[in-house]
């Protein structure tokens, strides 16, 4: 996944009013109900057509209610749909589609810290 597709994302969630980081969240949180922290796993190509697939995880940390979590979940689903995704033509040329996979609750052993995780497939046509 490049660096252009993962300014993308950002600014995806950015617009939804969405704290989200990749990696690790380094802002500061004492004033958030809840922030998204981005991974990802390449999928190796099967096709000559310059397509690279890659799996992002978003993970969802909040404190009290897990409803905060399951409404950023809904913001995200709109963001990228599951029918059409979220699609681009980027600055470097390649295109770009977004769609969101599911959604699960993370256990985390503590009964204030809620965890939620969402699986979106991203689909970049590179050019050279």
């Amino acid at each position: 996944m490049t660096t252009a597709v993962m300014k993308f994302i950002s600014e995806a969630m950015e617009s939804e009013g969405i704290p989200y980081e990749f990696m690790e969240f380094t802002s500061p949180i004492a004033d958030l109900q809840s922030y998204w922290v981005g991974e990802y796993s390449e999928i190796p190509p099967n096709t000559e057509d310059g397509m690279q697939e890659t799996q992002l995880v978003l993970t969802g940390t909040g404190r009290g209610s897990w409803l905060n979590l399951e409404k950023e979940k809904v913001k995200i689903e709109k963001i990228f749909p599951t029918i059409g995704g979220r699609t681009a033509i980027l600055d470097n040329g390649s295109g770009v589609a977004v769609f969101y996979g599911n959604a699960f609750p993370v256990p985390t052993g503590d009964g204030f810290l809620k965890r939620l995780q969402i699986n979106l497939t991203v689909k970049e046509w590179k050019v050279k």
